[in-house]
Parts: C-alpha cells; sequence; structure tokens
C-alpha cells in the first residue's frame, strides 16, 4: 500500500511536469498570434490549454513514526546469552525440555511458531520475568535489556493518570523534556497527544508509547514480543528498517513476514517438540524447510 501510492504520486507529478511544458508551449504560441489572423488556431490552443491544467495532488494521508534504536551507550560482552539445558512447563505439559543455544552480540534472531508454542514464554526467561524449571541461562557482560511484552499491561497500567509524557520521564532517570518531546513527536504524539492519559490510548498509541520509551534509553538488547500487533502498516514498516539498521542485538517474536525476513538473521522454529535453530532468515528458513 505505500509503495502503491508514493508510486502513484511520483506518476502524477511527472504527468503535471509534463502537462505545464506543454501549456507553455501553447501559451506562447497564443501570446505571438492572438492579435493575428490565425484567430481559431489561438481558440484551439486555448481550449487544449485548459484541459492540460494539472492535477491537484492530494495531502499525503500517511503518517509514518520515525523509529530508530540509537547506538547502545555500553557495548555488550560477545556472548549475550548462554542458554544451558533449560526446561519450563505448566501444568506438566512440556514447552522446552533440555534446551541450549547462545546468542551472539549482533545476533537478530527471530521467533517463529503457532501460538502457545513457547515463544513468549522463551522472550519472558531470556527478561528474567519468569523463573525456571530448571537449566540455568548466563547473560552476558554490560548486557542492558529493552523488553516490549505482547501484553502491554506489563509495563504500562492503563489504570492510571499518568500522562504519555510523565511516562516516558520516569522511563530515564535525569532525561530532559526537550528529549521526551521530542520522541513523543517521533512516535506521533503531537501537540496535546504528548499530554494524553495513558489509560485513553489506543492499543497502537500505547505500542508506539513502549517503542518511543526503548528507544530514550539506548539498550544494547531488545527483547520484543509481538511488537507489531496493533501497529499499522506504516508503523510496521518503520519498525522493521530500526531493527535492521539496530547495532546491537534483537530478539523478536512476530508472524510478520515481511520483518522478519529484512530484520533478522536466525530464525528459532517452535514448529517441532523441540525448537530448532537456523542461520538465516524466515525466506531462506522456509526454502530449506520445503526441500527436506
Amino acid at each position: 500500500m505505500l509503495v502503491a501510492k508514493t508510486s502513484l504520486r511520483e506518476k502524477t507529478e511527472l504527468e503535471n511536469k509534463s502537462k505545464e511544458k506543454k501549456a507553455a508551449q501553447l501559451k506562447e504560441f497564443v501570446a505571438r498570434f492572438s492579435a493575428g489572423t490565425r484567430a481559431s488556431q489561438v481558440q484551439s490552443r486555448l481550449r487544449e490549454i485548459e484541459r492540460l491544467e494539472p492535477q491537484e495532488l492530494k495531502k499525503s494521508n500517511i503518517q509514518r513514526p520515525y523509529i530508530r534504536f540509537y547506538p547502545p551507550e555500553k557495548v555488550s560482552g560477545q556472548t549475550v546469552f548462554k542458554v544451558k539445558d533449560i526446561s519450563k512447563s505448566y501444568d506438566e505439559n512440556f514447552v522446552f525440555n533440555h534446551l541450549n543455544f547462545e546468542v551472539s552480540r549482533g545476533d537478530k534472531i527471530g521467533l517463529i511458531g503457532n501460538n502457545g508454542k513457547g515463544k513468549t514464554t522463551l522472550i519472558k526467561l531470556l527478561s528474567g520475568i519468569l523463573p525456571l524449571d530448571s537449566g540455568f541461562i548466563e547473560i552476558g557482560h554490560q548486557v542492558q535489556i529493552g523488553y516490549f511484552p505482547q501484553n502491554h499491561s506489563e509495563v504500562i497500567d492503563k489504570k492510571s493518570n499518568m500522562t504519555a509524557f510523565d511516562w516516558l520521564k520516569n522511563r530515564r532517570e535525569g532525561i530532559n523534556d526537550q528529549d521526551i518531546r521530542s520522541i513523543l513527536g517521533k512516535m506521533l504524539f503531537s501537540g496535546d497527544d504528548a499530554f494524553k492519559s495513558i489509560s485513553h490510548l489506543s492499543g497502537g498509541e500505547t505500542a508506539r508509547l513502549i517503542l518511543g520509551g526503548i528507544m530514550l534509553c539506548n539498550y544494547n538488547v531488545l527483547l520484543l514480543d509481538e511488537p507489531n500487533n496493533h501497529l499499522d502498516l506504516e508503523a510496521v514498516s518503520a519498525l522493521s528498517w530500526a531493527l535492521e539498521d539496530f547495532k546491537g542485538t534483537v530478539i523478536v517474536a512476530s508472524h510478520d513476514r515481511d520483518l522478519l525476513n529484512n530484520a533478522t538473521n536466525k530464525i528459532i522454529a517452535f514448529e517441532t517438540a523441540k525448537p530448532y535453530i537456523f542461520e538465516g532468515n524466515l525466506e531462506g528458513y522456509l526454502a530449506a524447510r520445503a526441500t527436506k
């Protein structure tokens, strides 16, 4: 949709330039011969000039947030997570059993699979929100984690009367008001929207505010659980570009194929009894699976 709208506008702009050039030539003819004996030709040219009136370009209604995760202030160690023999179950139903893998600095890992297969559980285990049943997760040197939960209420209390501005201000000590307003503007909270109560935010606004909080803090590791769920197409594409450009480490659970193709270099697939780790993006994983 975004590409189609942009292409249509570019096409209209080119057509308008062509019409303006042709109209200028016709006007020159009219100016030269309007007082002479070629009155019929002049009238014909005038009618053609009217037909060449450039098409009015409608103001674009595309609003895209500016999402950028700025270079981390501290660089993590080469090994970000070392997952050793971990197990996790709910009511005696194993989600993982003796799972092992490592995450290195700069990895951008996409978690894929049907709902309920363990993507959210893994992100919560890595973030320290859930306890392990067995095994251990070793967190690397100077790892600073930015967490985006699938359930926004984990980080934003929608019953609170706190404003979006105040919520962001509490995310980082010593941040000045100008920097907060800058982030809010990039997340499409303009004017008085910056002081909107978080209890009145839509799902998309809440998601953008959480992303703004992550942008504010310069984390070097991002754990994102379905961050695109409430975002529109423009925001999802902006998020994809931001993750692709990010200089740190990313683990993102998502069903969005474009995001997983463009912003990841590894896949952990929750499609069998044991998660499968693939070196490459989603497109590469699907191609490899199709040959089996």
